[in-house]
């Protein structure tokens, strides 16, 4: 405390000056040296506008002579919920998840799933060290049963839970028998891959044995959430390890890779337990059959539905393969430890069970066409048919792109009097990624140096920018690539963005056979025809003088009107032949003789023509092909006469 012995001690030792003026001049000094830096950050703001980008990322870091960048990417596209990372330096290369993406029908048009392009990591796969999986989620490891053939059947590393899944999902036993793995403990494992040490961490999900990473690289730590949330309660799990992570975050994490789902979302997630707990209260209240739908790979909630159901002395029947594949390994595991007369394979038997003995558990939440519940909710379905007062339970929540199908299903549900229970009625399903208390948590105990918001649309890695922005984290401390391909490099002395990309083709599943891969452009043919119809016109060219011969045949389906038809028709034929002509006559002016004239390139151009034809006149753009045979005039004529 201030008094007058100090107040005049202080003005002595200073030359007479009071505190407050002391104060005062400080504050002075203060101000003109804040306006001093304004004035010098305008200058180099002005400055900075004159340089290119890639001098500006130099200034923000030094790069050493030579140095070689560690290399992030993802082989999926940024906006997928499931993943595939690729982390590289040098001559050594690891994968984080093989995932799959369920994509919406305008997406992908009837096709399966979309799987990681793997074309960068086939060109160099002599580098690839394993696949570190976290766990055994769909949009995690689904992509294996494509892509291991391909990889030459590369070590995983993983749990036993998630390893059984993944075995489960190959065809044959053959195939099944050539995966190599190994299980690791997140408890006590450590491995290194290469120039990679993996450190891994017991994380919450909706999941057993999901695994966030932390891997060691030559130019820095990376820790990788994976998916997860903050669940002290969990019903089949025990608590995250946060103490590890807080452990790790203590020894400086360069790269924080980030679940970015639900950044935005205010609510706190729900404890499974407590999930559970609203289950078990519902079933108990229910009189008839219950029919519940979840996903097959929410194996917590499936383990949680059938202890509900056995202590309610109800029947379990499973519908759907992956939901029978994965009760035999939790079972085998032995997760699931209710008798197993308790737990069948849906069958016709269901239908003499006594309705308050029974309970269905199948896929079909999302509304899928050809899930268990949909077809049930169509009276397709041949082992069931819903009857009057029968009870629905969804027991999830609908992915963002499939709110319409779901709707189209619950619709058919209601209007055959289904008691159709949501999660809008009562928690009877909690998302297994967390809210934003949940990510802020995992921010200050990761405390890295750049972060990278990752696998979901813009909309939520950009809520996920501005949670770090609101945290006091510098923004160019936060990673945001917005294009597909992006390549991250990390540094001794800082993180960026590359000037290089990978090429990422759509690489889908088209039909049941494993390797059926189908490409961009077939989706693209896909939408043109379902649009507006496909036009095949069909020349028969002379041999030799490379003129037409008789009429264009024209076909075209989806394209035009019954009532129209012969006018559109005509119309194109008439053009068709016209430009065909007019090209020929061209080529021959300026010298081509017949023999030399390529008919497929004069094809080309036509259909260009074509679809700037039927756009203005027509006002649709179908799908053209452009086709011909040669014919011999004189052996045409012949055969006509020869006719009549």
């Amino acid at each position: 405390m201030w008094n007058e012995f100090s107040q005049a001690s202080f003005q002595e030792e200073n030359n007479g000056i009071s505190l407050g003026e002391k104060i005062l001049n400080k504050f002075k000094t203060t101000v003109s040296k804040n306006e001093d830096t304004r004035k010098e950050n305008k200058v180099v703001k002005k400055s900075a506008r004159k340089i290119t980008i890639k001098e500006w990322e130099l200034e923000k870091f030094k790069i050493l002579p030579g140095e070689k960048p560690v290399k992030i990417m993802s082989l999926m596209w940024l906006e997928q919920v499931g993943q595939c990372l690729l982390i590289e330096y040098e001559n050594d290369m690891i994968i984080i998840d093989a995932g799959m993406e369920f994509a919406a029908a305008d997406d992908v048009l009837w096709a399966d799933y979309i799987i990681p392009d793997i074309s960068y990591v086939k060109e160099n796969l002599h580098k690839l060290r394993g696949i570190l999986l976290t766990h055994g989620h769909l949009d995690h490891i689904w992509a294996l049963r494509d892509i291991l053939p391909e990889l030459n059947w590369p070590t995983i590393y993983t749990t036993p839970l998630t390893l059984g899944i993944v075995k489960k999902s190959f065809q044959s036993r053959e195939q099944m028998n050539k995966i190599k793995y190994k299980i690791v403990n997140p408890e006590i494992d450590i491995i290194k891959l290469g120039v990679f040490t993996i450190e891994f961490v017991h994380v919450n999900h909706n999941i057993p044995e999901t695994m966030a990473m932390a891997i060691h690289t030559p130019k820095g730590l990376i820790f990788n959430t994976a998916d997860f949330k903050v669940d002290f309660t969990p019903a089949i799990d025990k608590p995250a390890d946060l103490s590890k992570v807080a452990r790790i975050g203590n020894e400086w994490v360069k790269l924080y890779i980030w679940d970015s789902l639900w950044t935005a979302s205010k609510w706190v997630p729900k404890s499974e337990k407590e999930i559970g707990d609203n289950l078990e209260k519902t079933i108990k209240n229910i009189d008839g059959r219950i029919i519940v739908a979840t996903f097959a790979s929410n194996v917590g909630r499936v383990m949680q539905l059938i202890e509900s159901a056995t202590r309610n002395n109800r029947v379990v029947f499973l519908a759907g393969r992956s939901m029978v594949n994965n009760v035999e390994i939790c079972q085998e595991l032995g997760y699931i430890k209710a008798p197993k007369a308790m737990v069948r394979k849906l069958d016709e038997s269901v239908e003499q069970m006594p309705d308050d003995r029974v309970m269905i558990i199948c896929t079909g939440a999302q509304g899928e066409e050809f899930s268990a519940l949909a077809r049930m909710a169509r009276n397709e379905h041949p082992q069931i048919q819903l009857r009057k007062w029968d009870t629905v339970m969804m027991s999830s929540s609908v992915i963002p792109g499939n709110e319409l199908q779901a709707a189209n299903m619950m619709d058919l549900l209601v209007q055959r009097d289904i008691n159709l229970i949501t999660n809008n009625d009562i928690d009877i399903h909690a998302s297994g990624h967390g809210g934003t208390d949940d990510h802020k948590l995992f921010l200050n105990l990761v405390n890295s140096e750049y972060v990278l918001p990752y696998y979901m649309t813009a909309f939520h890695r950009y809520a996920h920018r501005k949670l770090a922005l609101d945290m006091g984290r510098d923004e160019d401390k936060i990673l945001m690539p917005n294009e597909n391909g992006t390549i991250i490099e990390m540094y001794e002395n800082g993180i960026k963005l590359s000037e290089d990309k990978i090429k990422l083709n759509t690489v889908l599943i088209d039909g049941k056979w494993v390797g059926h891969l189908s490409w961009e452009y077939v989706v693209q043919a896909r939408k043109i025809m379902a649009h507006d119809g496909v036009l095949i016109i069909t020349y028969k060219i002379d041999t030799n003088t490379k003129e037409i011969v008789g009429n264009i045949q024209i076909e075209s389906r989806w394209f035009v009107y019954s009532s129209e038809v012969r006018k559109v028709h005509t119309l194109i034929v008439d053009f068709a032949r016209a430009e065909y002509n007019k090209l020929v006559r061209w080529l021959i002016k300026n010298g081509v003789k017949p023999d030399s004239i390529n008919v497929k390139d004069i094809l080309k151009e036509i259909k260009k023509k074509l679809e700037t034809f039927t756009a203005e006149h027509i006002w649709r753009v179908p799908m053209i092909i452009t086709s011909f045979v040669y014919i011999n005039r004189e052996n045409w004529k012949k055969e006509e006469n020869d006719n009549n």
